[in-house]
């Protein structure tokens, strides 16, 4: 049995693929479900993701808790059974039941502006990036995507800069350029960028 993740405040038109995408860099998912309105079938702006492993919905919600989603800040947390109105265990600023009410502020993250880095070495680790893009700026996290068997990189990753000004300078530094012997892909991680013919992306995946 997994854990089990509520997301809130998506926007209306958020559809069900989408969703997984958000998760999908955190590990693996074992269920997803967008609610919609039955007569409309649009979102009705919150969800429920269970994810394969503790480890696994601890990372999306450090990462997503408060992610900007085309203008909305989302709200993710454990989803718990309600027992009261009292403060959630283990966490005086979160729900811990189901709620659609946006985040306070969001800027309780630890990072300014979110990059996916992409075509990676697969021996590539989070120190290496986080040596590589404080060259051009304060990085604030370094999200590393590996596989739970092995540890071993997925080609991808995201990184935090502290600015919006010290991503951009990334982007122009990297993007498309040499760097840890392989040419990078750098771009600011949007979710859900959408593409002609219906397909969606986390970053610049594909």
């Amino acid at each position: 049995m997994g854990t089990r993740l509520f997301v809130g405040n998506l926007p209306a038109r958020l559809c069900f693929p989408e969703l997984e995408d958000l998760f999908t860099p955190f590990g693996t998912i074992l269920s997803a479900e967008l609610m919609t309105d039955q007569t409309t079938g649009r979102s009705r702006g919150f969800g429920f993701v269970e994810m394969e492993s503790v480890d696994a919905a601890h990372a999306a919600i450090a990462a997503l808790q408060g992610f900007a989603v085309e203008g909305q800040a989302l709200t993710v947390n454990e989803a718990k059974p309600s027992r009261g109105l009292g403060a959630p265990r283990g966490d005086g600023e979160r729900s811990a039941t189901p709620s659609t009410e946006r985040p306070s502020s969001s800027a309780g993250r630890a990072w300014g502006v979110r990059l996916f880095v992409g075509n990676l070495p697969y021996t590539v680790k989070a120190a290496d990036l986080e040596t590589l893009f404080t060259e051009v700026g304060k990085v604030a996290a370094v999200s590393l995507v590996t596989d739970r068997a092995t540890g071993q990189s997925k080609g991808f990753a995201f990184v935090d800069m502290g600015s919006k000004e010290e991503a951009a300078a990334a982007i122009k530094r990297f993007d498309g350029q040499e760097g840890l012997g392989r040419t990078l892909k750098v771009n600011e991680a949007r979710p859900l960028e959408r593409r002609s013919g219906g397909g969606h992306s986390f970053g610049g995946r594909r």
